[in-house]
């Protein structure tokens, strides 16, 4: 009988589901408070990641090499960092209340993120960064790396089984790198002439070896050295063909050229003078060949005193070719002159430099018949893009030389040509001419930073007096050159005037 009945318990069924959910239930509602506490865990790791990415692209956004880099890129990831988009209860992408995002420059125990520059990263991510990479000067810092803090987040459930705690950490970290173009860049690169002085062209530049310094390009070789063989330091044109396409950005008024800081550029042999006459249409020279056909011509700059006078003397015309006065000086008509002297020994460098001490009381005598204003004798010297800059502030662009030549453009029309884009103004690559080894014929080679370039008068053959290398008196001689001031330069030392030319952002490496 007892048996019986142990049998039809033991066989009976009913209510066996019931039991195993009173059984199972702990285990599934665990379960889902797990499912529920990785959610939440993901989703804030990847605001918090969202968060440290935004900064480091702030930071990274200002590291452009000059003195004050990484103040400013502090200032820009404290800014973001501090909005209520990434703080505790805020809006938008709020971290919620469990995590912060907070940044103080100059208090780490208030902050929640680490910030370092960094001068290099490894190229394999799985490398760790250490810290002989840590940049040590705003000018070496070119990432900046953001590392989120571990942060407690309080679970529902505690994890894992056998733990006596009750929250997770949770963190980020990101890498992003400085990344810049120029734009409006005219297909010509300048070898850095002091090099060989152990100078990078932004430390000559900010040791003011750069001011007023005349730098005359495109000689050929009985000048001196090329900057390689056939280079004269043209660039070659994306896709393009030949001179014709070199022509086109210099005379023509159609897209710029951009090209990337760190990237490689290609250099373009060769010596053709119809890229020096479209060069001068930025002077009001519309000369046989300048312009291709094609090609709508672009305005030539406000200021186009050259020095320029009329075949049989009298005032410059349109209708006739002016013969300009560039050197020897004649007793009306003054472009801005040669300096004075120049670095003797220059090698690979393609170019003739000046050291800025030209002559600018006679200049401004035989232009405008009286002495120097008050405001251009201080010292040092005023270089030309100085005076020239003054010239079209007091209005004495306008007014008449003793030879009939003024500074406003007499073939462009009956309009006066735009203020900006400055057409003697360009941008030019500088290269480390000697670190690129061997320069033969169309080569590759690294910019190292972008130049404001200034063009002084336009190019003609002329005669001149200079030392050549390896002669210790001065000589006369005839070239084409490509006359230019640098007068900015990009990253440190630099004058940050070169805003509108520079296409600046940041870019995640990690």
């Amino acid at each position: 009988m007892l048996s019986r009945v142990i049998r039809r318990f033991w066989n009976d069924h009913h209510g066996y589901v019931i039991a195993l959910t009173l059984i199972a239930m702990p285990l599934l509602l665990g379960f889902s408070l797990l499912v529920i506490d990785v959610g939440r865990s993901s989703n804030l790791h990847t605001e918090l990641q969202s968060a440290v990415d935004a900064m480091a692209l702030a930071g990274a956004r200002e590291l452009d090499g000059r003195d004050d880099a990484i103040d400013r890129a502090d200032a820009a990831i404290e800014k973001l960092a501090n909005t209520a988009a990434f703080g505790g209860g805020g809006t938008g992408m709020s971290l919620g209340s469990y995590i912060t995002v907070a940044y103080d420059a100059d208090d780490d125990a208030a902050s929640t993120v680490n910030v370092t520059y960094l001068k290099e990263i490894p190229a394999n991510d799985d490398v760790p960064i250490t810290g002989s990479m840590v940049a040590t000067t705003a000018s070496e810092a070119s990432y900046a790396r953001v590392v989120a803090k571990n942060q407690a987040l309080t679970t529902i459930f505690p994890l894992p089984v056998g733990f006596d705690r009750d929250t997770i950490n949770v963190s980020a970290e990101a890498v992003a790198v400085y990344k810049m173009a120029a734009c409006d860049i005219s297909p010509i690169f300048i070898c850095n002439p002091f090099e060989d002085q152990g100078k990078t062209a932004n430390q000559a530049f900010a040791d003011g070896d750069f001011h007023g310094a005349l730098i005359s390009m495109h000689l050929p070789s009985n000048q001196g050295d090329p900057a390689g063989p056939g280079n004269f330091g043209f660039l070659e044109v994306p896709d393009g063909k030949g001179a014709s396409d070199l022509r086109e950005y210099f005379a023509g008024n159609g897209a710029p050229m951009c090209v990337a800081r760190n990237n490689t550029v290609t250099t373009k042999p060769g010596n053709t003078g119809s890229v020096e006459e479209a060069i001068n249409t930025r002077f009001d020279m519309m000369e046989g060949g300048a312009v291709p056909g094609s090609v709508t011509p672009g305005p030539p700059a406000v200021n186009v005193r050259k020095g320029a006078q009329k075949k049989g003397n009298g005032a410059p015309t349109c209708d006739a070719k002016p013969t300009l006065s560039i050197d020897p000086v004649v007793d009306e008509v003054m472009a801005f002159p040669d300096d004075q002297t120049y670095l003797v020994d220059v090698p690979t460098s393609g170019a003739r430099v000046g050291k800025g001490d030209w002559d600018l009381a006679n200049y401004w005598l035989i232009n405008y018949n009286e002495s120097l204003p008050a405001a251009l004798s201080g010292s040092p010297q005023p270089s030309r893009y100085e005076v020239y800059l003054y010239e079209i502030a007091n209005g004495y662009y306008e007014r008449t030389s003793q030879g009939g030549e003024t500074g406003r453009a007499l073939c462009y029309g009956n309009t006066d040509p735009p203020a900006f884009p400055d057409r003697r103004i360009t941008i030019a690559a500088l290269v480390d001419c000697g670190a690129q080894g061997a320069m033969n014929g169309k080569t590759d080679v690294d910019v190292a930073a972008f130049g404001k370039v200034f063009l002084t008068r336009p190019v003609k053959t002329h005669n001149n007096l200079a030392k050549i290398k390896g002669s210790p008196t001065e000589i006369p001689f005839q070239y084409n050159a490509i006359d230019i001031e640098i007068v900015d330069i990009t990253g440190q030392g630099g004058l940050g005037s070169m805003e509108e030319y520079l296409r600046e952002e940041s870019e995640l490496v990690r």
